[in-house]
Protein backbone atom coordinates (compact mmCIF):
# COMPACT_ATOMS: atom_id res chain seq x y z
CA UNK A 1 0.00 0.00 0.00
CA UNK A 2 1.08 3.20 -1.24
CA UNK A 3 2.35 6.57 1.42
CA UNK A 4 -0.84 8.18 -0.74
CA UNK A 5 -3.46 5.53 0.50
CA UNK A 6 -2.18 5.45 3.96
CA UNK A 7 -2.48 9.18 4.13
CA UNK A 8 -5.78 9.00 3.00
CA UNK A 9 -6.84 6.42 4.79
CA UNK A 10 -6.04 7.87 7.78
CA UNK A 11 -7.67 11.15 7.29
CA UNK A 12 -11.08 9.11 6.95
CA UNK A 13 -11.01 8.32 10.26
CA UNK A 14 -12.83 10.80 12.61
CA UNK A 15 -12.36 11.29 16.46
CA UNK A 16 -16.04 12.01 17.86
CA UNK A 17 -14.13 11.48 21.69
CA UNK A 18 -13.50 15.00 22.47
CA UNK A 19 -10.52 13.96 24.38
CA UNK A 20 -7.11 15.54 24.13
CA UNK A 21 -4.66 13.75 21.51
CA UNK A 22 -2.93 11.78 24.16
CA UNK A 23 0.92 10.79 22.40
CA UNK A 24 2.41 6.97 22.62
CA UNK A 25 6.10 7.29 25.00
CA UNK A 26 7.87 4.15 23.94
CA UNK A 27 10.91 5.31 26.28
CA UNK A 28 11.13 2.74 29.49
CA UNK A 29 9.95 4.37 32.78
CA UNK A 30 13.25 4.69 34.79
CA UNK A 31 11.43 6.09 38.16
CA UNK A 32 8.73 3.02 38.37
CA UNK A 33 11.88 0.40 37.10
CA UNK A 34 13.56 1.96 40.58
CA UNK A 35 10.69 1.46 42.71
CA UNK A 36 10.77 -2.30 41.69
CA UNK A 37 14.42 -2.68 42.10
CA UNK A 38 14.30 -1.48 45.56
CA UNK A 39 11.40 -4.20 46.35
CA UNK A 40 13.40 -6.97 44.85
CA UNK A 41 16.41 -5.79 47.22
CA UNK A 42 14.65 -5.95 49.94
CA UNK A 43 13.11 -9.54 49.26
CA UNK A 44 16.39 -11.08 48.25
CA UNK A 45 18.26 -9.38 50.90
CA UNK A 46 21.57 -11.52 51.62
CA UNK A 47 21.24 -10.66 55.10
CA UNK A 48 17.78 -11.61 55.71
CA UNK A 49 18.74 -15.29 56.58
CA UNK A 50 21.58 -14.75 59.49
CA UNK A 51 20.22 -14.97 62.90
CA UNK A 52 21.08 -12.16 64.41
CA UNK A 53 18.47 -9.98 62.34
CA UNK A 54 16.02 -12.71 62.38
CA UNK A 55 15.53 -13.14 65.97
CA UNK A 56 16.60 -8.72 66.97
CA UNK A 57 13.20 -8.49 68.18
CA UNK A 58 11.99 -12.34 69.41
CA UNK A 59 15.33 -11.97 71.56
CA UNK A 60 15.45 -8.08 71.67
CA UNK A 61 18.93 -7.83 70.73
CA UNK A 62 21.08 -4.93 70.84
CA UNK A 63 23.71 -4.26 68.16
CA UNK A 64 26.20 -5.89 69.63
CA UNK A 65 24.54 -9.35 70.09
CA UNK A 66 23.15 -8.79 66.38
CA UNK A 67 26.49 -8.70 65.22
CA UNK A 68 27.76 -11.69 67.26
CA UNK A 69 24.34 -14.02 66.19
CA UNK A 70 24.89 -13.25 62.78
CA UNK A 71 28.15 -14.76 62.55
CA UNK A 72 26.60 -18.23 63.61
CA UNK A 73 25.07 -21.06 61.68
CA UNK A 74 23.41 -23.91 63.42
CA UNK A 75 23.82 -27.50 62.06
CA UNK A 76 20.66 -28.05 61.04
CA UNK A 77 19.02 -31.19 62.84
CA UNK A 78 15.65 -31.93 64.30
CA UNK A 79 16.42 -30.77 67.97
CA UNK A 80 17.36 -27.35 67.12
CA UNK A 81 14.52 -27.21 64.05
CA UNK A 82 12.14 -27.02 66.82
CA UNK A 83 11.54 -23.14 67.05
CA UNK A 84 11.42 -23.08 71.04
CA UNK A 85 14.86 -25.40 71.52
CA UNK A 86 16.77 -22.85 69.61
CA UNK A 87 15.34 -20.14 71.19
CA UNK A 88 16.85 -21.45 74.55
CA UNK A 89 20.06 -22.40 72.38
CA UNK A 90 20.37 -18.96 71.58
CA UNK A 91 19.75 -17.83 75.02
CA UNK A 92 22.21 -19.90 76.62
CA UNK A 93 24.93 -19.17 74.02
CA UNK A 94 24.00 -14.89 74.69
CA UNK A 95 24.50 -15.66 78.50
CA UNK A 96 27.44 -17.89 77.89
CA UNK A 97 29.19 -14.71 75.89
CA UNK A 98 28.27 -12.17 78.93
CA UNK A 99 29.71 -14.91 80.87
CA UNK A 100 32.77 -14.32 79.19
CA UNK A 101 32.71 -10.97 78.96
CA UNK A 102 32.43 -10.07 82.64
CA UNK A 103 34.37 -12.70 84.13
CA UNK A 104 37.14 -14.09 81.91
CA UNK A 105 39.62 -10.94 81.11
CA UNK A 106 42.06 -12.17 78.19
CA UNK A 107 46.03 -11.53 79.11
CA UNK A 108 46.72 -9.64 76.52
CA UNK A 109 45.03 -6.40 77.60
CA UNK A 110 44.83 -5.04 73.77
CA UNK A 111 41.92 -7.59 73.35
CA UNK A 112 38.61 -6.75 74.48
CA UNK A 113 37.73 -10.43 75.45
CA UNK A 114 38.95 -13.62 75.40
CA UNK A 115 37.39 -14.89 72.42
CA UNK A 116 39.20 -12.07 70.46
CA UNK A 117 42.61 -13.02 71.95
CA UNK A 118 42.52 -16.78 71.40
CA UNK A 119 41.77 -16.17 67.26
CA UNK A 120 44.41 -14.01 67.63
CA UNK A 121 46.13 -16.94 69.00
CA UNK A 122 44.99 -19.49 66.46
CA UNK A 123 45.46 -17.29 63.27
CA UNK A 124 49.24 -17.24 64.14
CA UNK A 125 50.06 -20.58 65.53
CA UNK A 126 47.87 -22.33 62.47
CA UNK A 127 47.87 -19.88 59.39
CA UNK A 128 51.18 -18.18 60.51
CA UNK A 129 49.57 -14.67 59.48
CA UNK A 130 50.89 -11.63 60.37
CA UNK A 131 48.65 -8.44 60.98
CA UNK A 132 49.84 -6.54 57.92
CA UNK A 133 49.20 -9.08 55.92
CA UNK A 134 45.76 -9.21 53.53
CA UNK A 135 44.50 -12.44 54.72
CA UNK A 136 44.91 -11.45 58.52
CA UNK A 137 42.09 -9.91 58.35
CA UNK A 138 39.71 -12.32 56.66
CA UNK A 139 41.38 -15.22 58.18
CA UNK A 140 40.48 -13.49 62.15
CA UNK A 141 36.96 -13.26 61.13
CA UNK A 142 36.70 -16.74 59.58
CA UNK A 143 38.43 -18.48 62.66
CA UNK A 144 36.56 -16.23 65.73
CA UNK A 145 33.04 -17.23 63.54
CA UNK A 146 34.82 -20.74 64.53
CA UNK A 147 35.06 -20.91 67.89
CA UNK A 148 31.30 -18.89 68.49
CA UNK A 149 30.03 -21.92 66.52
CA UNK A 150 31.51 -24.34 68.62
CA UNK A 151 30.30 -22.55 71.51
CA UNK A 152 27.05 -22.80 70.31
CA UNK A 153 27.09 -26.47 69.94
CA UNK A 154 28.25 -26.19 73.70
CA UNK A 155 24.86 -24.68 74.29
CA UNK A 156 22.87 -26.96 72.27
CA UNK A 157 24.07 -30.27 74.01
CA UNK A 158 23.55 -28.16 77.37
CA UNK A 159 19.97 -27.60 76.46
CA UNK A 160 19.81 -30.99 75.08
CA UNK A 161 20.78 -32.38 78.43
CA UNK A 162 18.05 -30.33 80.29
CA UNK A 163 15.50 -31.88 77.63
CA UNK A 164 16.39 -35.24 78.63
CA UNK A 165 17.99 -35.89 75.24
CA UNK A 166 20.78 -38.83 75.26
CA UNK A 167 21.76 -38.28 71.76
CA UNK A 168 24.64 -35.23 71.52
CA UNK A 169 25.85 -33.24 68.68
CA UNK A 170 29.94 -33.44 67.76
CA UNK A 171 31.67 -31.45 69.81
CA UNK A 172 35.10 -31.60 68.04
CA UNK A 173 37.11 -28.50 67.59
CA UNK A 174 38.58 -27.71 64.04
CA UNK A 175 42.18 -27.71 65.10
CA UNK A 176 44.42 -30.38 65.92
CA UNK A 177 47.75 -28.03 66.58
CA UNK A 178 48.31 -29.62 70.34
CA UNK A 179 49.25 -25.65 71.68
CA UNK A 180 46.10 -24.38 70.26
CA UNK A 181 43.86 -27.08 71.78
CA UNK A 182 46.01 -26.34 75.08
CA UNK A 183 45.04 -22.35 75.11
CA UNK A 184 41.72 -23.02 73.41
CA UNK A 185 40.54 -25.57 76.85
CA UNK A 186 42.14 -23.39 79.18
CA UNK A 187 40.35 -19.92 78.08
CA UNK A 188 37.25 -21.52 76.58
CA UNK A 189 36.04 -25.35 77.79
CA UNK A 190 37.49 -25.59 81.10
CA UNK A 191 35.23 -22.35 81.92
CA UNK A 192 32.57 -22.84 79.47
CA UNK A 193 31.78 -26.35 80.97
CA UNK A 194 31.63 -25.18 84.43
CA UNK A 195 29.37 -22.11 83.76
CA UNK A 196 27.10 -24.29 81.94
CA UNK A 197 26.79 -26.86 84.53
CA UNK A 198 25.84 -24.28 86.91
CA UNK A 199 23.36 -22.45 84.82
CA UNK A 200 20.86 -25.33 83.94
CA UNK A 201 18.25 -23.87 85.77
CA UNK A 202 18.20 -20.80 83.40
CA UNK A 203 16.89 -22.74 80.68
CA UNK A 204 13.21 -22.82 80.26
CA UNK A 205 11.34 -26.54 80.53
CA UNK A 206 9.90 -27.63 77.28
CA UNK A 207 6.04 -26.52 76.34
CA UNK A 208 3.65 -28.59 75.18
CA UNK A 209 4.03 -28.88 72.01
CA UNK A 210 7.73 -29.23 72.00
CA UNK A 211 7.38 -31.53 74.37
CA UNK A 212 4.93 -34.00 72.21
CA UNK A 213 7.58 -33.25 69.17
CA UNK A 214 10.75 -34.61 71.34
CA UNK A 215 8.64 -37.32 72.56
CA UNK A 216 8.19 -38.40 69.24
CA UNK A 217 11.52 -38.66 68.15
CA UNK A 218 12.84 -39.92 71.15
CA UNK A 219 10.75 -42.74 72.50
CA UNK A 220 12.51 -43.43 75.73
CA UNK A 221 12.62 -39.85 76.82
CA UNK A 222 9.58 -40.38 79.28
CA UNK A 223 11.32 -42.49 81.24
CA UNK A 224 13.63 -39.89 83.16
CA UNK A 225 9.90 -38.05 84.21
CA UNK A 226 8.68 -41.77 85.28
CA UNK A 227 11.39 -41.83 87.91
CA UNK A 228 10.71 -38.70 88.87
CA UNK A 229 6.48 -39.74 89.23
CA UNK A 230 7.90 -42.63 91.05
CA UNK A 231 9.94 -40.84 93.44
CA UNK A 232 7.41 -38.55 94.30
CA UNK A 233 4.23 -41.31 94.89
CA UNK A 234 1.97 -39.83 97.85
CA UNK A 235 -1.22 -41.52 96.56
CA UNK A 236 -2.65 -43.55 93.89
CA UNK A 237 -4.81 -40.89 92.20
CA UNK A 238 -2.18 -38.50 92.27
CA UNK A 239 -0.02 -41.02 90.91
CA UNK A 240 -2.67 -41.85 88.25
CA UNK A 241 -3.08 -38.33 87.53
CA UNK A 242 0.70 -37.96 86.80
CA UNK A 243 1.09 -40.58 84.49
CA UNK A 244 -1.97 -39.18 81.95
CA UNK A 245 -0.07 -35.72 81.92
CA UNK A 246 2.76 -37.75 80.93
CA UNK A 247 1.23 -40.18 78.54
CA UNK A 248 -0.52 -36.81 77.00
CA UNK A 249 3.02 -35.28 76.01
CA UNK A 250 4.04 -38.65 74.80
CA UNK A 251 0.63 -38.90 72.38
CA UNK A 252 2.43 -39.33 69.48
CA UNK A 253 5.12 -41.76 70.72
CA UNK A 254 4.91 -44.86 69.63
CA UNK A 255 6.17 -46.44 72.72
CA UNK A 256 3.24 -44.84 74.99
CA UNK A 257 1.58 -48.08 75.73
CA UNK A 258 4.68 -48.76 77.71
CA UNK A 259 4.36 -46.01 79.85
CA UNK A 260 0.90 -46.85 81.29
CA UNK A 261 2.42 -51.24 81.76
CA UNK A 262 5.17 -50.29 83.87
CA UNK A 263 2.60 -47.26 85.87
CA UNK A 264 0.68 -50.31 86.54
CA UNK A 265 3.58 -52.57 87.57
CA UNK A 266 4.93 -49.86 90.14
CA UNK A 267 1.44 -49.04 91.19
CA UNK A 268 0.91 -52.82 92.43
CA UNK A 269 2.45 -52.66 95.46
CA UNK A 270 0.43 -49.95 96.71
CA UNK A 271 -3.13 -49.76 95.21
CA UNK A 272 -4.49 -52.56 93.58
CA UNK A 273 -7.10 -51.06 91.41
CA UNK A 274 -5.15 -48.49 90.05
CA UNK A 275 -3.03 -50.72 89.14
CA UNK A 276 -5.70 -52.58 87.03
CA UNK A 277 -7.14 -49.98 85.52
CA UNK A 278 -3.64 -48.33 84.15
CA UNK A 279 -3.11 -51.95 82.66
CA UNK A 280 -6.73 -51.32 81.18
CA UNK A 281 -5.37 -48.18 79.69
CA UNK A 282 -1.87 -49.93 78.72
CA UNK A 283 -3.99 -52.51 76.53
CA UNK A 284 -6.19 -49.68 74.89
CA UNK A 285 -2.76 -47.98 73.57
CA UNK A 286 -1.49 -51.69 72.62
CA UNK A 287 -4.67 -52.42 70.77
CA UNK A 288 -4.22 -49.36 68.66
CA UNK A 289 -0.41 -49.99 67.96
CA UNK A 290 0.90 -51.72 64.66
CA UNK A 291 1.95 -54.47 66.73
CA UNK A 292 -0.93 -56.01 69.26
CA UNK A 293 2.15 -57.33 72.11
CA UNK A 294 -0.23 -57.55 75.02
CA UNK A 295 2.28 -57.86 78.16
CA UNK A 296 1.51 -59.92 80.89
CA UNK A 297 2.32 -58.84 84.37
CA UNK A 298 4.87 -60.73 86.33
CA UNK A 299 3.39 -64.05 88.67
CA UNK A 300 4.73 -62.06 91.51
CA UNK A 301 2.56 -58.95 91.08
CA UNK A 302 -0.40 -61.31 89.95
CA UNK A 303 -0.39 -63.06 93.21
CA UNK A 304 -0.07 -59.75 94.76
CA UNK A 305 -2.75 -58.38 92.33
CA UNK A 306 -5.40 -61.71 92.96
CA UNK A 307 -5.74 -63.01 96.12
CA UNK A 308 -8.59 -65.71 94.69
CA UNK A 309 -9.17 -67.30 91.40
CA UNK A 310 -12.01 -65.91 91.14
CA UNK A 311 -10.58 -62.06 91.13
CA UNK A 312 -7.99 -62.98 88.35
CA UNK A 313 -11.20 -64.57 86.29
CA UNK A 314 -13.40 -61.68 86.46
CA UNK A 315 -10.21 -59.57 85.56
CA UNK A 316 -9.81 -62.03 82.58
CA UNK A 317 -13.03 -61.72 81.37
CA UNK A 318 -13.08 -57.69 81.18
CA UNK A 319 -10.47 -57.67 79.42
CA UNK A 320 -11.81 -60.21 76.78
CA UNK A 321 -14.72 -57.76 76.92
CA UNK A 322 -12.61 -55.04 75.87
CA UNK A 323 -10.83 -56.30 73.55
CA UNK A 324 -14.07 -57.23 71.82
CA UNK A 325 -15.88 -54.01 71.93
CA UNK A 326 -13.56 -51.63 72.55
CA UNK A 327 -15.00 -49.98 75.47
CA UNK A 328 -12.82 -48.68 77.68
CA UNK A 329 -15.39 -46.56 79.91
CA UNK A 330 -17.00 -50.01 80.41
CA UNK A 331 -14.00 -51.53 81.13
CA UNK A 332 -12.62 -49.28 83.60
CA UNK A 333 -16.06 -48.81 85.64
CA UNK A 334 -15.56 -53.20 85.73
CA UNK A 335 -12.42 -52.89 87.12
CA UNK A 336 -13.19 -50.68 89.65
CA UNK A 337 -16.12 -53.22 91.26
CA UNK A 338 -13.63 -56.59 91.20
CA UNK A 339 -12.72 -55.57 94.74
CA UNK A 340 -16.30 -54.84 96.33
CA UNK A 341 -17.56 -57.65 98.28
CA UNK A 342 -20.01 -59.52 96.31
CA UNK A 343 -23.44 -61.47 97.17
CA UNK A 344 -23.29 -64.78 97.24
CA UNK A 345 -25.93 -66.78 95.89
CA UNK A 346 -26.86 -69.88 97.95
CA UNK A 347 -28.19 -72.63 95.86
CA UNK A 348 -30.16 -75.58 97.92
CA UNK A 349 -29.42 -78.86 96.03
CA UNK A 350 -32.70 -80.66 97.01
CA UNK A 351 -30.96 -83.90 95.96
CA UNK A 352 -27.82 -84.10 98.03
CA UNK A 353 -30.78 -82.93 100.80
CA UNK A 354 -32.70 -85.90 100.20
CA UNK A 355 -28.96 -88.17 100.10
CA UNK A 356 -28.25 -86.80 103.77
CA UNK A 357 -31.72 -87.42 105.29
CA UNK A 358 -31.65 -91.08 104.02
CA UNK A 359 -28.20 -91.31 105.28
CA UNK A 360 -29.01 -90.05 108.70
CA UNK A 361 -31.99 -90.60 109.65
CA UNK A 362 -31.32 -92.27 113.00
CA UNK A 363 -30.03 -88.87 113.41
CA UNK A 364 -33.12 -86.92 112.37
CA UNK A 365 -35.34 -89.41 115.10
CA UNK A 366 -33.15 -88.25 118.10
CA UNK A 367 -33.63 -84.85 116.59
CA UNK A 368 -37.22 -85.22 116.65
CA UNK A 369 -36.99 -86.53 120.30
CA UNK A 370 -35.38 -83.80 121.21
CA UNK A 371 -37.63 -81.12 119.56
CA UNK A 372 -40.33 -82.95 121.47
CA UNK A 373 -38.79 -82.78 125.16
CA UNK A 374 -40.72 -80.84 127.40
CA UNK A 375 -37.71 -78.29 128.09
CA UNK A 376 -37.46 -77.18 124.55
CA UNK A 377 -39.63 -74.64 122.76
CA UNK A 378 -40.96 -73.49 119.77
CA UNK A 379 -38.50 -71.24 119.55
CA UNK A 380 -35.62 -72.97 119.40
CA UNK A 381 -33.82 -73.20 116.00
CA UNK A 382 -31.44 -75.72 114.11
CA UNK A 383 -28.52 -75.06 112.49
CA UNK A 384 -26.65 -77.68 110.49
CA UNK A 385 -22.84 -78.27 109.62
CA UNK A 386 -20.37 -80.44 108.22
CA UNK A 387 -18.77 -82.32 110.94
CA UNK A 388 -14.65 -83.37 110.02
CA UNK A 389 -16.21 -86.92 108.66
CA UNK A 390 -18.07 -85.96 105.64
CA UNK A 391 -20.37 -88.78 107.06
CA UNK A 392 -21.15 -87.13 109.86
CA UNK A 393 -24.23 -83.98 110.47
CA UNK A 394 -23.33 -81.66 113.16
CA UNK A 395 -26.25 -80.28 114.77
CA UNK A 396 -26.36 -77.35 116.82
CA UNK A 397 -29.69 -76.20 118.57
CA UNK A 398 -30.07 -72.44 119.63
CA UNK A 399 -32.65 -71.06 121.90
CA UNK A 400 -33.44 -67.92 120.39
CA UNK A 401 -36.01 -66.61 123.51
CA UNK A 402 -34.42 -68.09 126.73
CA UNK A 403 -37.00 -65.57 128.29
CA UNK A 404 -39.87 -67.34 127.48
CA UNK A 405 -38.73 -70.58 128.21
CA UNK A 406 -40.73 -72.77 131.06
CA UNK A 407 -38.83 -73.39 134.14
CA UNK A 408 -38.11 -77.34 134.73
CA UNK A 409 -38.90 -76.92 138.57
CA UNK A 410 -41.57 -75.17 140.73
CA UNK A 411 -41.60 -71.97 140.68
CA UNK A 412 -41.99 -71.51 144.78
CA UNK A 413 -38.79 -73.19 145.18
CA UNK A 414 -36.97 -69.98 144.34
CA UNK A 415 -33.70 -72.54 143.36
CA UNK A 416 -30.67 -70.53 142.39
CA UNK A 417 -28.86 -71.62 138.76
CA UNK A 418 -26.40 -73.47 141.04
CA UNK A 419 -29.19 -75.54 142.67
CA UNK A 420 -30.72 -76.29 139.46
CA UNK A 421 -27.98 -77.34 137.87
CA UNK A 422 -26.92 -79.63 141.04
CA UNK A 423 -30.55 -81.04 140.51
CA UNK A 424 -29.81 -81.44 136.81
CA UNK A 425 -26.62 -83.53 137.56
CA UNK A 426 -28.16 -85.92 139.73
CA UNK A 427 -31.06 -86.54 137.01
CA UNK A 428 -28.38 -87.40 134.68
CA UNK A 429 -26.67 -89.65 137.16
CA UNK A 430 -29.46 -91.68 137.80
CA UNK A 431 -29.93 -90.11 141.04
CA UNK A 432 -26.31 -91.36 142.35
CA UNK A 433 -23.49 -89.31 142.25
CA UNK A 434 -19.91 -89.74 143.80
CA UNK A 435 -18.84 -87.67 146.75
CA UNK A 436 -15.87 -86.77 145.54
CA UNK A 437 -17.41 -85.87 141.81
CA UNK A 438 -20.14 -83.79 143.48
CA UNK A 439 -17.12 -81.99 145.90
CA UNK A 440 -15.45 -81.10 142.47
CA UNK A 441 -18.31 -79.81 140.33
CA UNK A 442 -19.20 -77.98 143.62
CA UNK A 443 -15.57 -76.13 143.68
CA UNK A 444 -15.71 -75.47 140.46
CA UNK A 445 -18.59 -72.80 141.00
CA UNK A 446 -16.05 -71.75 143.75
CA UNK A 447 -18.66 -72.44 145.92
CA UNK A 448 -18.33 -75.45 149.33
CA UNK A 449 -19.90 -78.67 149.17
CA UNK A 450 -20.92 -78.90 152.84
CA UNK A 451 -23.30 -75.38 152.68
CA UNK A 452 -24.42 -75.88 148.86
CA UNK A 453 -25.58 -79.52 149.72
CA UNK A 454 -27.51 -77.97 153.20
CA UNK A 455 -29.34 -74.74 150.61
CA UNK A 456 -30.69 -77.11 148.36
CA UNK A 457 -32.10 -79.02 151.21
CA UNK A 458 -33.23 -76.22 152.69
CA UNK A 459 -34.98 -75.04 149.46
CA UNK A 460 -37.05 -77.99 149.10
CA UNK A 461 -37.92 -78.95 152.72
CA UNK A 462 -41.23 -77.21 152.76
CA UNK A 463 -42.81 -79.48 149.68
CA UNK A 464 -41.09 -82.44 150.98
CA UNK A 465 -41.52 -82.05 154.85
CA UNK A 466 -37.94 -84.33 154.39
CA UNK A 467 -34.16 -84.08 153.03
CA UNK A 468 -33.64 -84.30 149.71
CA UNK A 469 -29.76 -85.67 149.59
CA UNK A 470 -29.10 -87.70 151.81
CA UNK A 471 -25.47 -89.91 151.79
CA UNK A 472 -24.69 -93.07 151.26
CA UNK A 473 -21.69 -94.61 151.83
CA UNK A 474 -19.47 -92.82 149.11
CA UNK A 475 -22.37 -91.51 147.40
CA UNK A 476 -24.69 -88.83 147.17
CA UNK A 477 -28.17 -89.79 146.34
CA UNK A 478 -32.06 -88.40 146.02
CA UNK A 479 -35.40 -90.15 146.29
CA UNK A 480 -36.65 -90.37 142.60
CA UNK A 481 -40.45 -89.76 144.04
CA UNK A 482 -39.49 -87.01 146.38
CA UNK A 483 -37.85 -85.14 142.51
CA UNK A 484 -40.97 -85.94 140.86
CA UNK A 485 -42.50 -83.52 143.56
CA UNK A 486 -39.74 -80.72 142.60
CA UNK A 487 -41.05 -80.81 138.70
CA UNK A 488 -43.21 -77.96 137.47
CA UNK A 489 -45.95 -80.59 135.15
CA UNK A 490 -47.77 -77.43 133.44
Amino acid sequence: MSNGNLHSINNSIIDVSGNANIPINFEPNLQQISAESVIQDQQYDNDSWKIGKKYTRKLNLDDEQIEILDKLRFADNVFNEIEFCKIQILKQFLRSIEFFQKNCVPINKAYETVIDELSEIIVCLQYNYRKESLNYKYTYNSVQSEILNHILKLCENSVREVYGIKRKINIDFNYSNPDILYQYNKKIISKLETFLTENQHQILDADYKTNIILNETNTNRWKAKFDLVKEDYSNPLSFEREIFRLTDVNIKNPSVDAIFFEASKFVAGYDKTCALRLYVHYLHKDLNAPKFDRKQLTKTIQKNLFSTNEQLNDFEKILSGFIADRNLEKAIEKVNQIYLPKRKKIKIDHAAIKNIQSQHSETADILGQILNDDYEDENASIKTGKAKDENELTINIINKNSELQISKYLEELNLTDLQKEILDLFEKQSFNILQNDLEEFIKSKNMFMGSTINSVNDSCFEILDDILIEEEDEYFTINTEYYKKLLNND
